[in-house]
């Protein structure tokens, strides 16, 4: 997972103002020291000032100096409150967006992206609605591949046949089988252009199976 920290001071300077404004607010509920705010924000202080004045026609090589060590114990400061007081449970992945952190990943990583497509079939339920039925290729039962949250289903009603999946410009996650897919009024009648593939829990898709069609009731 890259960093969560920039690379760039300006980026830096930018984040970590928001970074220490969130610890600031949150620190009673959070447990954390406030003598470990004060230092964060004197970090987060002199990095900025220091960044400034690295960045005007004032910059001397001292200053670029003082710039990189003020930068070096922001990062460690900041470091070590992720590191040791930020965790979950006690903060939500939400506060973590709101700090700037990445939220973690809990897919196990072995979990790779499906090879397989699903094969499905298309019932009609009734007038504007259709059945979506849907299994792995090669299966009989309804048992998604491991790892495998869902299908993805894409579909339009088209005047003439797609050239390829991109036409197909409506999409749906499928968590199980049957699926149920609803038209308006206006599309009954028409042709409907449907592909489906499976997607894991990190988002990865397989390969899309062929585009079929059918009468939309």
């Amino acid at each position: 997972m890259p960093d969560y920290i920039p690379q760039k001071d300006s980026e830096l300077v930018a984040w970590s103002a928001n970074f220490t404004t969130q610890v600031a607010a949150g620190a009673s509920a959070w447990s954390i020291p406030g003598g470990e705010v004060t230092a964060l924000q004197t970090a987060n202080s002199n990095f900025a000032t220091l960044h400034a004045k690295a960045d005007s026609p004032a910059k001397t090589s001292i200053i670029v100096a003082e710039k990189n060590t003020a930068r070096k114990t922001l990062i460690a400061k900041i470091r070590g409150l992720v590191n040791f007081r930020l965790k979950n449970p006690v903060i939500t992945d939400a506060q973590r967006v709101a700090l700037g952190l990445h939220v973690r990943d809990t897919t196990p990583s072995h979990i790779l992206a499906p090879t397989t497509h699903p094969e499905l079939n298309i019932d009609v339920l009734d007038f504007r609605r259709l059945k979506i039925l849907f299994h792995d290729q090669g299966h009989d039962s309804k048992a998604k591949p491991h790892g495998v949250t869902g299908a993805v289903i894409i579909y339009a009603v088209l005047d003439t046949p797609p050239a390829d999946h991109s036409a197909l410009t409506r999409s749906v996650l499928a968590t199980r089988t049957p699926h149920i897919l609803e038209f308006t009024e206006e599309e009954r009648g028409k042709t409907f252009y449907i592909a489906i593939c499976w997607q894991n829990g990190k988002g990865q898709k397989g390969p899309w199976s062929e585009i079929e069609s059918a009468i939309v009731p």
